[in-house]
């Protein structure tokens, strides 16, 4: 069967005397099996030397590691055929990564994908083109990829977002300690994720409308609490962050629902997408507290001047998103 499946091959190629005869042209042909992913590189003769290490195929993120190898040159000697297996678990996403000979500027790799016997994903990867990824819809993603996929949209959300980043650092600007600026952060945490559970289960909503005036407004409340506050009064920057946490939380399961939360791991991508956000919020903390601590300890009328230089801007950018989100 493997003997005629290679035949076929051959015969489609030799039958396409554009493609397989032109040496720009090489092909990938993948056939995705339960346990075992079979692998036909096809190139012109005198480039097949060193063809498999040319393959950059990775499986869930990982490489392919191919085992074993047959070369069979086509009737016309004019393309040369090498067959290889990857002993490798059916993956939900299948990638690869480059052209077989990405020096020539002119060549093409056409790319055929095969899944439970029907062709899926037919490709030509050219120098504008270079690569492409697959994803089987159909089979589930394992609990591991679900949690690393949200943690890394929690972090890149956290800094993809200005005003989330201008809120917490308009809560940073008048220090403390380290337990207290990251008491702040996780209280935020705390709040937005209790909303943010809410609106993905679609036990409570609210409009987006709504909700980025309120983010926006949340933002100058910070800063005019910086500058109402003085020196050794009560520090209540904590339970600011926990309830405005909480309109917090609706911003961030609009940005959810585009990205789109799997039904059968709905609690494992919730909780790691607010691990995401909780891990942003430290790079921030960590990143700003030092900062400002090491200027006010050096030079602390600098300390003061930037302090409220801060503040202004949080208010400024606050009350300007308000204006234009209404």
């Amino acid at each position: 069967m493997k003997r005629l499946t290679l035949g076929l091959l051959l015969l489609l190629l030799t039958a396409l005397p554009s493609l397989a005869h032109d040496p720009r042209y090489s092909s990938i042909i993948l056939h995705l099996e339960t346990n075992q992913l079979r692998i036909s590189l096809v190139a012109p003769v005198g480039k097949e030397v060193g063809l498999r290490q040319r393959l950059v195929l990775e499986a869930d993120g990982k490489p392919v590691v191919t085992e074993g190898e047959s070369l069979l040159p086509d009737p016309s000697n004019r393309t040369v055929l090498l067959d290889t297996y990857a002993a490798v678990a059916r993956p939900r996403q299948l990638s690869v990564g480059k052209r077989l000979f990405p020096e020539d500027p002119q060549s093409r790799t056409i790319v055929m994908l095969y899944s439970r016997g029907s062709l899926v994903r037919e490709e030509v990867l050219d120098a504008a083109h270079p690569s492409f990824t697959w994803t089987d819809q159909q089979a589930p993603e394992s609990a591991l990829s679900v949690a690393r996929r949200f943690v890394v949209e929690g972090v890149s959300h956290i800094f993809s977002g200005p005003d989330h980043v201008l809120f917490i650092v308009g809560l940073l600007l008048l220090g403390g300690s380290l337990r207290q600026l990251v008491k702040i952060a996780t209280a935020f945490t705390l709040a937005h994720s209790v909303t943010l559970c809410l609106a993905a289960t679609k036990t409570v909503t609210l409009s987006p409308s709504i909700v980025e005036p309120l983010i926006a407004l949340s933002i100058v409340a910070v800063g005019v609490d910086n500058l109402l506050t003085k020196p050794g009064e009560r520090d209540v920057r904590a339970w600011m962050a926990l309830g405005f946490g909480l309109i917090h939380g609706f911003g961030f399961a609009s940005a959810l629902a585009e990205v789109g939360l799997p039904k059968q791991a709905l609690g494992l991508s919730l909780g790691a997408f607010n691990v995401g956000v909780e891990l942003g919020q430290l790079a921030i903390v960590l990143a700003v507290a030092p900062a400002l601590a090491l200027l006010n300890r050096k030079a602390p009328r600098a300390g003061r001047r930037a302090v409220l230089a801060g503040t202004v801007t949080v208010i400024l950018l606050g009350a300007l998103w308000f204006l234009q989100r209404i």
